[in-house]
Order: C-alpha cells, then sequence, then structure tokens
C-alpha cells in the first residue's frame, strides 16, 4: 500500500504508459499566490500542467549532452572505433553520410534475443533501438550514451560510452574448472546472452553450489581473456531454493541485499537512540505530548509517518509528522549516495530490500512507540469542506503513542470490541471523518479513484508460497491515504509559493488517442462516455457507473493504461489523476529518495534564513534535481518490475503441481495472441493462447475483444472454466485451456468451426474444379474450335466416359459373329478424314476433354481392321493420349500409323477369344487368318510409303494421296515371295515391339 502517494503505488504508475510528450497546459492567471518568484529570477509556470520556461527544451538534450566536461555535445571524445558506420558496416547499420545523428543517454534494456532498447533518461523522445551486436557492449539496466537517428517511432543507434553499471551482482551455479579456474553459470537469461562469468576459485563453494557473484572486480587474480568476470561473495546452497530465483530477479534489476562495507560502516556510526541535545536542536518544537500514533499494515517494520486530528475554529487541524531521515543520511556521505544509487526499497513476499541499512529504516528512523524520534512536521487547518487554509512546516521531535495496524483500526470504527485500542475511538473517529470530507473534496474536484484490487502472496513456514490473498481496500486504508496527500500538497505548495526549486511527482494528461479508444470501447460496453474534451471529473463519474459492474475491473486497468505514468521532476507542476495543481512526495523518506530530497531542501531553506539565491545558483540546483529525479524514476520502475516478475513467479512455484485442474475464472484482459484469466478462488492470473481456440480466431481492437471461429466474443469480465495445461518456472509463465466462456462450451465452439471450415474447404474444392473445367473449355476451343458435347445436362466426368466406353465395348463383344466380321474397306482420304471423324463421334461418347478426336481416330482404325473390340475402345493412358493427340494435330496419317500398330497387338488376342466362344470359333478363324496375312502386306507399304515421304518431304500430300488410293484399290492373292516376306515381318513384330518398349 503506497503511502503519500496516490491509493497505491500502481494506480496510477504502475501499469500507465510510459511518458513520451508532457503535456502543457495554456496560460491562465495564477491567483492571489505569493509572487516570490519574479524576485528570484524565476518566472511563473504557465499553469497547472505546465513546464518551467526558463529550462532548455528537452529536445535539446539529443544535440548537446548534460554531462559536464563533455564539450561540443559530446561527441568530441569518441574514439575511432565508435565512429558512425555506414549502412554497409557491421550488421547493416550505422549513422550513415546524409543521416542525422543526435547523442541521447538513457537506460538500456536488453531482450532475452539480444537485441535492447534504451529508454531516455529525460523521459522524452522514442526509445532507441540496438541491433545484438551493440546491446552484447553492454549489461541490462546500464546507463549508457548513444549516437542515435531515425524517425519518430523507427530510431535506432549504435552504443559510444557506458555511463554508469548498474547491476552489481549476479546469481548463478559454481562449477570448477581444474585448481586454477572456475566460472559460474548466471541464471538470467540477459547475462547468458553474454557467457559464463570468469571467477578465481573461491573456498566459499562447492562445485556445484548457487552462488552470489560480484560483478566487476578480481580481474588481476584472473588469466587475460574476454567476457564476465567478477568473485564470488558468498554461497546460496544447492539448487532449487525459491530465494535464490528471488535474488537472481533483483539483481537483475540492479538490487541488492546487502550494502558496501564502507556504507555499513558510516551507519553503525549513528547513535540508536535521540539524545536530549538532538531533540532540542534546530530549533524543533516539542510534540511528545501529542497523541501522535502510526497506522500500517501487520506485517510493516518501518514506521515513517504519525497522525493526529482535532477540531479548529475553521475546520480542522490536522498535524502529518514524518521520520527525519536527513539528520542522519548527511549529503556527500556513502549512506548518500547509495539511497541514490537505490533510490527506492522493494518490497516482497519473503522479504525486503531496502534502500537504508536496517539500523537506520528499522531502527533510529522508524517512529517506533514510546521512544523519541526526529521528525518533520507538516501542520495543517483545513475548512470543513476539506480545502486548504493554512499550513506551517518545521522540524520537531515526537514521541508515538501507539503502532496500530489496518485491521484494528477498520474494528474499532466499525464498533468491535478491540481492547488495547479503544482508548484511541474518539481519535479514530475524527480522523475517519476528516478523511471522508477530504474523499468528497478531491471527488468534486475531480481526482480519479482507481479501486482496482491488489493481491498478496501468503508465505508458509517452509519458505514456500501458500496462497494468494486479495487486499481489501477499507476506510482505515483510505484514512491514512488522504492525511498523506493532504500532506503532500501543503509541502508542494510551498515550495511553489516560494520559488524554490523541489523534485514534483508529475502526471499529465493522458493521450487524446488512447482516450478516444477507451471512449469507443466504453460505448461498446454499453457505458455513455464522450471522448471530446474529456476531464479527470468526466473519467471519475464514468468510474462511478462501474461499481458493481462484472467489467468493472477490466475496464479500470484499461483506463489506468492509457493514462501517462507519473514520474519525478524538477521542471513540471501537477498532478492530472488526483486532480491536484501542486503535489510532491513528502511522507515516506525511509523508502523514497525523492521525499528524502524535499526534506534537504526545506531544511536548507530554512538554514538560509529565506535568503533569495541568484538565477544561476537556482539553474544549477534544478539541473542537479532533475538529474536526482530521473534516477529515482528509473529506480521505481525497476523495483516494480521486480515485485511483478517475483510474484509471477511465486504464482507459477504455487501453481505448478495442479496441473491438469479445472478452475472457475474470469476474463482479466483481451491481447492479439490470446486473453488472461484470473482464478476466482486461487487469485493467479494465467494465458489462454489463441491458437488453442481454434484457427481463424481474431483479436478486434477496436472492440478490445476476441472474436471465435464460430463468431462467439470474448471480452473482458465474463466467466469463464479453464483447465491448467503449463506452469513454465524459468519464463514464470502459466497457461490455461479454455472449456467454457460466458457459458459455452468451447469444444462445441470448435465443433461449428470445424464444420464451417468442411463446407469452406467443399465449397472451394467446387469452385477449383469449375475454374479447371473452364480453363479446359477454353484451352479445348483455342485448338479444336468445336464447341464441347454435353451428354445430358451436365458434362460427364472421366470415370463416366470410361463406364460408357466399356459398355459399348461388352454390347460388340456379344453382337453376333456376322456383325463383327467386315469387309475390306478402303481407309478415307484426308479431305473426307473430318467427315469420317463425325461420322464415328455419333456411336462413341464425347469425353470432356481433347482426346475425343483420337479415340475416334482409333475406332475409325479398328473399323478399317475389320473388328471392333474391347481392347479397341478402351482409354490411352494420359502420356500416350498426350502424344496421340499431338500426332493426330500435326500429321493425321502418323496417327493412322500408330493405329494400325496396334492393331498388330490387339488382333491375335481377338482370335483366341473368338475360338473360345464356341460355335463362332469356325468362322471366325477363316477372318482372323485373313487379316493377319494382310497385316504384313499393309505394314511393308506403309514402310514403302515413309521412306518415300522422308525422301521427298515436298510432295508428301500428294504421295500420302496415291498411297491410300493404292491401298484402297482390291488386292490379288498374296505369292510365296510375298507370303514369305510377310511370315518374316511377323516374325520381327515381337522384337521390334520389345525395341520400342
Amino acid at each position: 500500500m503506497e503511502r503519500g502517494g496516490p491509493p497505491s503505488r500502481g494506480r496510477l504508475e504502475e501499469l500507465g504508459a510510459e511518458p513520451r510528450n508532457r503535456f502543457a497546459r495554456q496560460e491562465r492567471p495564477s491567483g492571489g499566490r505569493v509572487d516570490t518568484r519574479q524576485k528570484a529570477g524565476r518566472p511563473e509556470p504557465r499553469g497547472r500542467f505546465a513546464r518551467d520556461e526558463r529550462r532548455p527544451d528537452p529536445r535539446n538534450r539529443f544535440e548537446q549532452d548534460r554531462r559536464p566536461g563533455r564539450a561540443g555535445g559530446g561527441r568530441a571524445f569518441r574514439e575511432e572505433r565508435f565512429e558512425p558506420r555506414g549502412r554497409g558496416g557491421r550488421g547493416g547499420r550505422g549513422g550513415g553520410e546524409g543521416l542525422e545523428t543526435a547523442t541521447v543517454e538513457g537506460i538500456l534494456h536488453v531482450h532475452r534475443d539480444g537485441y535492447g532498447f534504451v529508454h531516455p533518461s529525460s523521459g522524452e523522445g522514442d526509445n532507441i533501438f540496438l541491433p545484438p551486436q551493440e546491446a552484447a557492449r553492454a549489461l541490462d539496466n546500464d546507463r549508457v550514451i548513444v549516437e542515435a537517428w531515425g524517425r519518430p517511432g523507427r530510431m535506432e543507434g549504435r552504443l559510444v560510452q557506458v555511463v554508469g553499471r548498474t547491476r552489481q551482482l549476479a546469481v548463478g551455479t559454481y562449477m570448477e574448472r581444474g585448481r586454477r579456474h572456475a566460472l559460474v553459470i548466471p541464471y538470467d537469461k540477459n547475462l547468458q546472452t553474454q557467457g559464463n562469468i570468469r571467477v578465481p576459485p573461491t573456498q566459499m563453494a562447492r562445485d556445484g553450489d548457487v552462488v552470489k557473484v560480484r560483478l566487476g572486480i578480481g580481474a588481476e587474480l584472473l588469466e587475460p581473456g574476454e567476457g564476465l568476470f567478477g568473485e564470488v561473495a558468498g554461497s546460496l546452497g544447492k539448487p532449487g531454493d525459491p530465494s535464490t530465483e528471488v535474488l537472481s530477479i533483483a539483481y537483475s534489476q540492479g538490487f541488492s541485499d546487502e550494502f558496501p562495507p564502507e556504507v555499513m560502516d558510516e551507519a553503525d556510526s549513528i547513535r540508536p537512540v535521540v539524545t536530549e541535545e538532538e531533540a532540542r536542536g534546530e530549533e524543533r518544537r516539542d510534540l511528545r505530548q501529542m497523541a501522535l500514533v502510526t497506522i500500517d499494515g501487520e506485517d510493516a517494520r518501518d514506521f515513517d509517518d504519525a497522525v493526529y486530528a482535532e477540531p479548529h475554529p475553521q475546520g480542522w487541524r490536522l498535524v502529518v509528522a514524518i521520520a527525519d531521515v536527513t539528520h542522519y543520511v548527511r549529503e556527500g556521505t556513502a549512506l548518500d549516495a547509495e539511497a541514490l544509487r537505490r533510490a527506492t526499497s522493494v518490497y516482497l513476499p519473503d522479504r525486503v530490500l531496502p534502500m537504508l541499512p536496517e539500523r537506520l529504516s528499522n531502527g533510529i528512523c522508524s517512529l517506533r512507540p514510546e521512544e523519541d524520534r526526529l521528525c518533520m512536521v507538516a501542520d495543517m487547518v483545513l475548512d470543513k469542506s476539506g480545502r486548504l487554509v493554512s499550513s506551517e512546516l518545521y522540524p520537531g521531535v515526537m514521541r508515538s503513542h501507539a503502532r496500530c495496524t489496518y485491521n484494528e483500526v477498520q474494528d474499532v470504527l466499525d464498533g468491535k470490541d478491540v481492547p488495547h485500542r479503544n482508548a484511541f475511538k474518539p481519535h479514530f473517529e475524527r480522523l475517519m471523518e476528516l478523511a471522508r470530507v477530504l474523499m468528497r473534496m478531491r471527488k468534486e474536484r475531480g481526482a480519479i479513484d482507481f479501486n482496482l484490487p491488489e493481491h498478496k502472496v501468503v508465505m508458509g513456514e517452509d519458505g514456500l508460497p501458500a496462497r494468494m490473498e486479495r487486499r481489501e481496500r477499507k476506510d482505515s486504508h483510505r484514512l491514512i491515504e488522504e492525511c498523506m496527500l493532504a500532506a503532500n500538497e501543503a509541502v508542494a505548495k510551498f515550495f511553489a509559493d516560494q520559488g524554490l526549486p523541489s523534485v514534483y511527482r508529475y502526471h499529465g494528461e493522458p493521450d487524446e488517442e488512447k482516450l478516444a479508444v477507451f471512449a469507443q470501447l466504453a460505448q461498446a460496453y454499453g457505458f455513455r462516455l464522450q471522448a471530446e474534451e474529456l476531464s479527470s471529473r468526466d473519467l471519475n463519474a464514468f468510474m462511478a457507473q462501474l461499481q458493481g459492474h462484472p467489467e468493472e475491473r477490466a475496464l479500470n486497468q484499461l483506463l489506468l493504461r492509457s493514462m501517462m505514468q507519473a514520474v519525478y521532476t524538477a521542471s513540471d507542476i501537477g498532478h492530472y489523476g488526483l486532480a491536484a495543481e501542486y503535489y510532491l512526495h513528502f511522507t515516506s523518506p525511509i523508502r523514497r529518495y525523492p521525499d528524502l530530497l524535499v526534506h534537504r531542501l526545506l531544511k536548507a531553506h530554512w538554514s538560509r534564513g529565506g535568503q533569495e539565491r541568484s538565477p544561476a545558483q537556482l539553474e544549477r540546483e534544478e539541473q542537479r534535481l532533475e538529474d536526482m529525479a530521473s534516477q529515482s524514476s528509473e529506480r521505481e520502475r525497476a523495483a516494480m518490475q521486480v515485485e511483478r516478475e517475483v510474484v509471477s513467479f511465486y504464482a507459477a512455484l504455487m501453481m505448478k503441481d495442479r496441473l491438469g485442474e479445472e478452475f472457475a475464472a474470469t476474463v482479466a484482459g483481451i491481447v492479439e495472441f490470446g486473453f488472461f484469466v484470473e482464478l476466482d478462488e486461487v487469485h493467479v492470473e494465467g494465458l489462454v493462447r489463441a491458437d488453442s481456440l481454434g484457427f481463424g480466431t481474431r483479436f478486434d481492437k477496436t472492440l478490445h475483444s476476441l472474436t471465435l471461429p464460430g463468431g462467439f466474443r470474448v471480452r473482458v469480465g465474463q466467466k469463464a472454466r479453464v483447465r491448467l495445461v503449463n506452469v513454465n518456472l524459468a519464463l514464470r509463465r502459466i497457461e490455461f485451456e479454455a472449456l467454457e466462456v460466458a457459458g459455452r462450451t468451447v469444444k462445441a465452439l470448435e465443433a461449428v468451426e470445424r464444420q464451417e471450415q468442411k463446407v469452406q474447404k467443399h465449397q472451394l474444392r467446387e469452385e477449383r474444379k469449375q475454374a479447371a473445367r473452364a480453363a479446359r473449355e477454353k484451352e479445348r476451343k483455342e485448338r479444336w474450335g468445336r464447341p464441347e458435347r454435353v451428354v445430358g445436362e451436365h458434362e460427364l466426368s472421366m470415370a463416366e466416359a470410361e463406364a460408357l466406353r466399356a459398355a459399348e465395348a461388352r454390347a460388340v463383344e456379344q453382337a453376333p459373329a456376322e456383325q463383327v466380321e467386315t469387309a475390306e474397306v478402303a481407309p478415307p482420304t484426308v479431305e473426307r478424314q473430318t467427315e469420317s471423324v463425325e461420322i464415328v463421334e455419333r456411336h462413341i461418347p464425347t469425353a470432356p476433354a481433347g482426346f475425343d478426336r483420337i479415340r475416334a481416330l482409333a475406332a475409325l482404325d479398328a473399323r478399317e481392321g475389320g473388328e471392333v473390340t474391347e481392347e479397341t475402345v478402351q482409354a490411352v493412358p494420359p502420356k500416350r493420349r498426350k502424344k496421340a493427340a499431338a500426332a493426330a494435330e500435326e500429321k493425321p496419317a502418323r496417327a493412322k500409323r500408330a493405329a494400325a500398330g496396334a492393331r498388330k497387338k490387339t488382333a491375335p488376342r481377338a482370335a483366341k477369344k473368338a475360338a473360345a466362344r464356341g460355335t463362332g470359333a469356325k468362322k471366325k478363324a477363316p477372318v482372323a487368318k485373313k487379316a493377319a496375312a494382310k497385316k504384313p502386306a499393309r505394314a511393308t507399304k506403309k514402310t514403302a510409303r515413309v521412306a518415300a515421304a522422308k525422301k521427298t518431304p515436298a510432295a508428301k500430300k500428294t504421295t500420302r494421296a496415291s498411297a491410300a488410293k493404292r491401298t484402297a484399290a482390291p488386292k490379288p492373292r498374296a505369292s510365296a515371295a510375298k507370303a514369305k516376306g510377310s511370315a518374316k515381318a511377323k516374325k520381327t513384330a515381337p522384337a521390334r515391339k520389345a525395341k520400342k518398349r
């Protein structure tokens, strides 16, 4: 639970988009504020969300580096090997000639695939892409300087220099390689791309132990080499302990569970109690008799705020006392440098990685009950409507009267008997009454209250996650939140009125395009929300409509993602989400460095006695504060990333033994590759992949839904039933299979999808068939120039045509022998060939393609041979059809010769069949013998014609005609010589046939 900020660290800051463009409103009168800025040489800001115009345009940071001693924008210091490469250089990337480049400082984030992005430290401009060969020259989260080029949204660059290394530690498996060599295999995927870590052999760990390594030291103990190196800092035990994975996640973002020795030495030198001298120093006011109490969670250990309220003639007096950390963390010390490097504490389910050593965070700086503590006080007077009338800031000394918890305060407010807290009931009731007044005032002002549930991992005694609990946001939480918000606004107003530089908490207005998309989505869900001139008050009214709605949580999260991310800055003023004109963080200096900075600036102002400074001094001060604010913003995002990844890891660890179980869930989010669900009882989130929902699942960006193949839409807020199918601890990922969505069975939806696919495939197949038929018809018309014959209403398929031909052949076989026996008929001449084909086509079925002419020629040749059999009318194989078709088109006589060759093959078979029929065998035998005797003669004549055609190609038409006439005349009985030649030809026919094959 965030203290002194928006209702939660994640409500306005965690899920928002990265800030890209700061929003500045138009000028408006400054009201009745103290006009001390102009006297100090500092111009007045233009409005609630304005940027200080005295500061240079952030875009100038792309042209001139801000680091000291870097003349010429930081480009003159480059080594020759860092000069921009042209497009033909390594990796195909580089500045290139004619491309305008800019020098940018930022934080490098390396992807597991090797490439990386540099996020500008200023928060302005697009992220800069680095190819793998450039990203490999630095570590993840390093502060780097890059040279960038490109266009908005497509910026790329090269690494110039590593300014600072955020990461100091790593976790991995220790492996010995002989007596003089050892290495550590890192757990972190980003470090694995750099290779193993070379370390000197150590006695602190055994081979196979999990160790933590301090990077960048111990080079003198290693042989020269490339890659990462370091020294083993300690053993964490054997593999399999979840705490090692948690530490690896924290180390990957630059956090640590230990402090440097010099920091610990300074912390140990601080006295653990407040002396009377310290209590009376710095003009402190004594508040030890005031009934200040702390209210925190049950597991809290650092108490940095205490509250007190009482009636006032004008309304209310509210006193907020905050631990005075600056008294112990002085500027320029090792403690201060380490606190700035960390910038925030990281709160994990099983541990805390504090910003300050425990001697301070849980000791002298923590407002423990019944112990004197130094504090910084915001003493405010509020009217009956909750608006600030006056405020006074001063140092003090206090003694907490009670260490209360949220549950205890809530029980007292609910009228329950809490023996050790009943005495504070009037105090709690006054605070709650004031909190309600403040909540009503902020709502009227237009503050957005994101009522999002929070979840907490409950650890078991064995150190493993036991369950996930949903944190209920109670009135006791709101009580403390409102008191902290009031104090933060009062201190921010003091700095603005006095014209003092400070570190503000800035939250700009949301992007208009994102709001328009969200408004369209809300309208699709049946809510009224107009995107034009949408104010924070309109959004708050819209969220009031969501209360109790099934889509409340999902739409709240979507709206939060459309917001800008809150950042720390020294120049921008205003907080859109809180509808506050001035806002900063003052109430948590133990765990946030910006709060400590504000305390230090207040003390510096008091020590000067209100003396004004020159504009140059103010400029330098603001520049220094801006750098520290940028560091704080970056570390805050890193801490949130660690917290999310650790919770995801514990959730996966908790679910790994429950594969195959079914759970009731709610659709929590929609993405292009599927949708996320949250289990109703376990409170764990996981992904249902789109490819598991069937082919054709589409993401509708406008309605923010997934459309399944059957037309059903998956939307946020719908109830579902899922089955756990995969848990990946390395990637901290949980995957489910959807069984039901909104009462509909996904298998039934898949059956509908399969039926639709079947119908579509059938339609597509029919369309392809029709297209193929049309193409064949077109080709046939182009080649033969005659329309296709159709039997009945539909075109015959190949199978039907073959069946008709087979039936015709059977009819011929069953005919009387007299009809089968035919006389010698002279083959038609070339001029009459077309007419003959047409006559034959009346008796032979027409094929659907261009093979009808070839079959007709084959039947004609069979008729010339005097016998029609089944073999004669059978379909010709495709390759032979094609050859025969080409021959018939180019040279009809050649086709006739091919048919004659076929008769040689079929005649003996026909004779055998005729002999087997019984009574008709005697009549058919002479005919077959006569036909067999004639074939060699015709073959001899045809051979002669071929030879003559080769000798006289110019007169081949005349030769063919005369040869046809000669063969048509009746022939006398063959002589003995001719019979001998015929026998010779008959003897060599099988040999020619085998050779042809």
